[in-house]
């Protein structure tokens, strides 16, 4: 008589797993969106952990269920496991049971259009695989005859159900409308015990292979494509001889090495709540933190619990909340770590979480700090977006010709149109600057903060003086334009003859002259409005006092140009020169660029190559050039 196999219990910390299955049927309801999918079997699963291979067991035993997710209606319906936003989540799960050894959900689909394919799938009979996300409290451990492992989840809990890509469970499905599950095409499995199944999968490994049709191949192709596993792990399997089956089996066997060398228990569970559990809950409150920690500005919200903390403590938190294992021996390691690049699923270097995180708290202190010191002459820009490196033209039409009378013949005469053309190129400027594997230690934030802020007026320096010298070329007068004039001269009539103080005289007469502008064809009146008076410093008082609305007693004394002006100081403009601009919206004469979109600059991270520590790219991609002449005017000053 075989004596049974011991067992012992087990109460690790709660682990997550996924368990993923092929769908079969349908039980989708066009009307309402809503299905029915078993999720959960006792079926055994091959799963690999640190020690070896198991096999796992989800237990269906009364209790053994967590199921108030299921049933409240606060379980999300995912798109392959994501949860990184709101638009991952594609419906609820809305209810649940355990029913002849299964655990069965009932599901409701978003009306989203991007949701749309999915149902089409599900009501066309071509769906998509159903997979549970789980989280483990309690297990039990045994041995079968062979010495094949048992791990049994004696107390488990389902947070998400996801369609995805690749089945493994044979035995969970969505249903059918008939609520039959015992189509032909299902390929169910009897009660035969763990030995007796491990068996069969040998004989059948054995048995000769086929090659995959075509239409296989192509599927093993797309699988492939989804999870970002090289094309040639496919083509390997393919060659070899390898069943869809087969194949689907050692892709998951992939991703669950690809899993475990970074984390312990399976995939992560998808961020749900605000709560430091859930990873990207505790990302974002980490990164306020340390934004907080760098400004002296006051932690908001889940950030005040984590902002008295080490650098070493928050790198350690969002390892272990996405399954990293920490070891206190030595902090020096934990900084390592924290440091340390990683590959992802198709090979591909990645730089671990705790960097970006501090990249993106840096990148906001940058931010603030560039925004602080922007040049002023950014005010009366024009912005357009950059999609590469290349020059950018800016043609300019003339106005439409006036309409001629048609005459009795009801012939229309051609109009002609002059034009002008402008241009500049986005260029890149950058520094490189770094945090130290020392400063990460000694918890040292104040230099790194610091570079960040310099990097961010220094920044803005590289803009504003592009800008100025856009109009203080040629002695004051301006860079040269298509013509080969410069900006300003008293041919063109947007310079004044005399150079003379701001006053009420004096701006009438530059008022004047931008409203009498002709455009292009040097005949249409264009009635430029002068809104942005732009000074150096040692005219910022008399500009004010022009700009000031005052309460006059005297029609003499009232101020017409009172609160009709907007003033703006530009440090690096020396002498007494001042300059009218109209809204850049009603005639444009700088235009700025950055590429892509990206206002400002930005920062990239990596781990530092060089020297032990990581490294920081600040990135700055603008442009800037003089558009049109039309819009602005010059006085030298008095």
């Amino acid at each position: 008589m075989t004596k049974p196999a011991q067992r012992r219990r087990t109460k690790p910390a709660p682990q997550t797993f996924v368990r993923r299955a092929e769908v079969r049927g349908s039980s989708f309801h066009a009307a309402t969106g809503s299905f029915s999918a078993v999720i959960a079997t006792e079926t055994p699963v091959r799963r690999r952990g640190y020690d070896g291979d198991y096999l796992e067991v989800l237990s269906l035993a009364p209790g053994a269920v967590r199921m108030q997710r299921l049933t409240s209606g606060a379980a999300p319906l995912l798109d392959s496991h994501r949860a990184g936003s709101t638009h991952d989540q594609i419906g609820i799960v809305t209810d649940a049971r355990i029913e002849s050894g299964r655990l069965i959900a009932e599901g409701r689909l978003s009306a989203r259009d991007d949701v749309k394919p999915i149902a089409s799938d599900l009501a066309g009979g071509t769906p998509p695989n159903v997979s549970v996300g789980y989280r483990v409290y309690a297990s039990e451990e045994s041995r079968s005859k062979d010495g094949v492992l048992i791990v049994t989840r004696t107390d488990w809990e389902p947070f998400e159900m996801s369609f995805v890509p690749i089945p493994a469970d044979p035995k969970t499905f969505i249903r059918s409308l008939k609520g039959n599950d015992m189509d032909d095409d299902i390929i169910e499995h009897d009660d035969t015990t763990i030995e007796e199944s491990r068996s069969t999968e040998i004989e059948t490994r054995s048995a000769p292979k086929r090659r995959m049709s075509d239409r296989d191949a192509r599927v093993a192709y797309e699988i492939c494509a989804s999870q970002n596993i090289p094309g040639d792990f496919a083509r390997g399997l393919i060659d070899d001889g390898r069943s869809l089956d087969e194949f689907r089996s050692a892709v998951f066997d992939r991703l669950a090495d690809q899993a475990n060398r970074t984390k312990t228990g399976g995939v992560r569970e998808p961020g749900t709540g605000n709560n430091f559990s859930n990873p990207e809950f505790l990302s974002r409150s980490i990164e306020d933190a340390l934004y907080a920690r760098m400004t002296g500005a006051a932690p908001e919200g889940a950030a005040r619990e984590l902002v008295g903390r080490s650098l070493i403590d928050l790198g350690a938190m969002i390892m272990e909340s996405r399954g990293e294992r920490v070891s206190w021996a030595r902090r020096s390691a934990i900084a390592d770590q924290m440091l340390m690049t990683r590959s992802d699923m198709g090979g591909h270097h990645t730089t671990s979480d705790f960097p970006i995180l501090l990249a993106s708290a840096g990148n906001r202190v940058l931010l603030d700090s560039f925004k602080v010191a922007e040049c002023p002459l950014k005010a009366i820009a024009r912005r357009r977006n950059a999609a590469d490196f290349r020059a950018i033209s800016m043609l300019r039409l003339s106005e439409a010709p006036r309409l001629d009378k048609v005459g009795e013949s009801g012939e229309v005469k051609y109009g002609t149109r002059s034009e002008t053309k402008e241009g500049f190129k986005v260029e890149t400027f950058a520094k490189i600057f770094g945090i130290s594997r020392n400063a990460l230690i000694n918890d040292d934030l104040g230099a790194f903060a610091d570079s960040h802020r310099a990097w961010g007026r220094a920044a803005a320096e590289t803009e504003a003086e592009l800008l100025v010298s856009l109009f203080t070329a040629n002695g004051g007068n301006g860079v040269n334009l298509d013509d080969g004039n410069p900006l300003y001269s008293t041919a063109r009539g947007n310079k004044a003859a005399a150079a003379s103080v701001i006053d009420l005289a004096n701006f009438s007469l530059a008022r004047q002259a931008m409203r009498e502008r002709k455009g292009l064809d040097g005949k249409s009146p264009i009635s430029v409005t002068a809104k942005h008076l732009v000074v150096g410093p040692a005219k910022e008082t008399e500009a004010e006092v022009l700009a000031t609305a005052i309460n006059a007693a005297k029609l003499s004394d009232v101020n017409p140009f009172g609160g009709r002006v907007t003033v703006h100081v530009e440090p690096r403009f020396p002498g007494n020169a001042w300059r009218l601009f109209a809204d850049p919206a009603e005639a444009d004469v700088v235009t700025i660029g950055y590429l892509d979109g990206n206002i400002g600059p930005k920062v990239d991270v990596r781990e530092g190559w060089s020297t032990l520590g990581v490294e920081f790219r600040c990135v700055l991609d603008f442009g800037c050039g003089i558009s049109d002449w039309r819009g602005t005017h010059l006085n030298a000053g008095a």
